[in-house]
């Protein structure tokens, strides 16, 4: 089977991307040839290492003229490459794959069978208020079929418009022994000046941006760091607020005690590192940071908001908190300055991610639908 991802996005440090190297790695293993159509991003060369071919589209359209444009590549590639299936992995490209499947300019059928090239759609997250109050129609006109990451996506389109016998939940999957391997803890250790017996770490795996809500963690950090001196908050990754961030830290006079990692490719080795982790979001849908996390063995404090309960089982491998109270998060913390305690919930957060996050029961899952809508 020829399967063809579609994104928005540029091919980066994202979940979708992340999510896309896995598929394309273990699709291929299978048999499957993977194709994947956006622009071009820093992760393209692992693409390419996995197996996959790529095609630059650009979906982030706003014009009907760039819509149209997309559209007719997207037809054009889908013909010339023989597709079987076709897997938006957003609202916005479905609006594209049905645009140039089933109007443009009458409905694309592959020559050999006469069969129309079916169109399952993905669901990762849906942050903007208009686009999630007209997604569930969107998506009942432009999807064949839908795969929701959470229940909590799920439940909301359906609210809004989607059928629910065209719809599924599959939960993605993370690389749940490749968590568990880290290879450089001795040396990021010394790198950061950490010592164990003195310091217990916090840290954050996500990208520096206004959602992810770093200033709150700021704030909460210091309130831990006046009761536990000898606690530390690493800080994992880049982005648009980073300088904002810095500057807090610097006014709060925090600047012994954070941690700024930038942007990391190893992310087992720097989990292995904290105590606990910590996301401090105001939006969230199913946070992959906060399942590999777990799957590293680590307790997770995560707000309670979008699919965050879903992913965290409060009092049991973590701990959930009203997003933006910066009080409730940082009692949360203190909560988790045990090291005991933490390391609990930890074990528990592993054995909750073999359960529900394995990267197996996720790609059988995904290959089962596409395998069912590419032979009807």
């Amino acid at each position: 089977m020829k399967i063809l991802y579609l994104m928005t996005e540029p091919f980066g440090i994202g979940g979708v991307q992340s999510d896309l190297l896995i598929l394309s790695e273990d699709l291929r293993a299978r048999g499957h040839d993977v194709h994947v159509a956006t622009t071009e991003g820093v992760l393209l060369p692992e693409l390419r290492a996995r197996g996959a071919q790529f095609a630059e589209i650009d979906f982030r359209f706003r014009a009907p003229g760039r819509l149209l444009d997309a559209a007719r590549r997207l037809r054009r590639l889908v013909r010339e490459q023989g597709i079987d299936l076709v897997a938006p992995q957003s609202v916005r490209s479905s609006v594209a794959a049905w645009l140039a499947l089933r109007v443009l300019p009458f409905g694309h059928r592959v020559a050999a069978t006469g069969r129309r090239v079916p169109i399952v759609t993905t669901v990762h997250n849906i942050h903007s208020p208009r686009n999630f109050h007209w997604a569930g129609k969107i998506l009942s006109r432009c999807a064949d079929f839908v795969i929701f990451e959470s229940n909590y996506e799920r439940n909301r389109l359906l609210a809004n418009g989607l059928p629910g016998e065209r719809s599924e939940v599959i939960h993605s999957g993370i690389d749940i022994d490749r968590m568990a391997r880290p290879s450089a803890v001795q040396e990021l250790t010394v790198r950061y000046g950490i010592v164990r017996d003195e310091h217990f770490v916090y840290g954050i795996v996500a990208r520096l941006s206004e959602e992810k809500g770093h200033r709150y963690l700021v704030d909460a950090f210091a309130r831990v760091r006046a009761q536990r001196p000898g606690a530390r908050l690493m800080i994992i990754g880049d982005g648009p607020l980073e300088a904002d961030v810095r500057a807090q830290v610097s006014a709060m006079r925090l600047d012994a005690d954070v941690i700024f990692t930038g942007m990391q490719r190893d992310i087992a080795s720097h989990l292995a590192l904290l105590d606990v982790f910590v996301l401090s979001s105001t939006r969230e849908s199913f946070p992959l940071s906060a399942r590999e996390a777990m799957a590293a063995s680590r307790a997770v404090i995560a707000p309670r908001i979008g699919g965050c309960p879903e992913v965290v089982d409060d009092g049991v491998s973590g701990l959930l908190f009203q997003a933006g109270n910066v009080q409730d998060l940082s009692d949360k913390m203190l909560q988790l300055a045990d090291r005991g305690a933490a390391t609990a919930m930890g074990r528990a957060g592993r054995e909750r991610s073999e359960r529900l996050f394995s990267r197996r029961a996720w790609v059988d899952g995904d290959e089962r639908v596409y395998l069912q809508w590419a032979a009807d």
